[in-house]
């Protein structure tokens, strides 16, 4: 059992999702800034089942999301009680287990933008999870989300969706007022070209496991972000996070947040999961129950 400090509470962990990002240390890249023993899950949701001397003991028994760091594959989880965002009762354990990585991250990146009625927007990796999220908070914002896929399958999964367009990798795209790119490499760098000058362009992910150099960015006149949910959650206010996860619970209401999930695997079984992960052609996250 963790040890827990004063300020800490111990959380029971209920689930927590398969995100690219805790894979990054189970495959070994960044082994330089990874200590060993190390447990991976940014995503999780559980229950706090201990405090520390200066936590309030009402806080026992409450289901909550412990964010800041990693650590939610495991059955108990120490964490500084004011990084712990209670879960409202109307959030199921699954849809909490995956409201963190993919939901705040699409809602900041969709505020940041603050696209204007009309605006055509391209986004890669678009029949991903938080592609479909990007979509929709996209429209429902009033722009005209440009799906850019990596499939036919992709293409045909997209068809409910409330898009401008679906378009294959390599497709000449049309001129656009901003792109989010969650793949980089030369899918990534087609986009920005694509974007008016002086656009944002976000690139926020790497699906493709290639960088997008200054090389394959030569040219490009909009205007380029990077984007790190880690960052930002680390250089906010406790209560702007608060604020912002109590927006993402809408999002997960209306469903423009809703994750879909492919499958649910014990703790103990989580080298299955992320095989079930890794397949291709699947559709949905995978969740570890604990």
């Amino acid at each position: 059992m963790p040890v827990l400090e004063q300020d800490a509470v111990l959380v029971r962990m209920l689930a927590s999702g398969i995100n690219p990002s805790d894979l990054i240390p189970v495959t070994g890249a960044y082994r330089h800034r990874t200590n060993i023993p190390f447990v991976p899950g940014f995503d999780g949701v559980g229950e706090i089942f201990a405090v520390g001397e200066h936590v309030d003991r009402a806080l026992i028994c409450r289901r909550v999301l412990p964010l800041g760091s990693a650590g939610n594959w495991q059955t108990f989880k120490a964490a500084p009680a004011d990084w712990c965002i209670e879960v409202p009762s109307d959030i199921t354990d699954e849809q909490a287990a995956l409201a963190y990585v993919n939901p705040l991250t699409a809602r900041l990146l969709v505020e940041a933008l603050n696209p204007q009625h009309g605006d055509l927007v391209g986004i890669t990796a678009a029949a991903s999870q938080i592609g479909r999220m990007l979509i929709r908070m996209l429209s429902a914002a009033g722009a005209r989300p440009l799906a850019i896929v990596r499939s036919s399958s992709a293409l045909a999964a997209l068809h409910s969706e409330a898009v401008a367009d679906v378009v294959l990798e390599g497709t000449d795209l049309p001129v656009l007022d901003a792109g989010f790119d969650a793949v980089g490499g030369i899918c990534g760098a087609r986009l920005a070209a694509s974007i008016q000058p002086g656009r944002p362009f976000v690139h926020y992910g790497l699906f493709s496991g290639v960088p997008l150099t200054s090389a394959l960015l030569e040219g490009t006149q909009a205007s380029v972000k990077l984007f790190r949910l880690r960052d930002w959650v680390h250089s906010v206010p406790r209560e702007r996070l608060r604020a912002a996860m109590a927006q993402v619970f809408a999002d997960i209401r209306s469903g423009r947040a809703a994750s879909v999930v492919a499958a649910h695997y014990p703790l103990e079984e989580f080298r299955t999961g992320v095989a079930h992960n890794a397949q291709s052609g699947r559709h949905g996250k995978i969740i570890l129950r604990l």
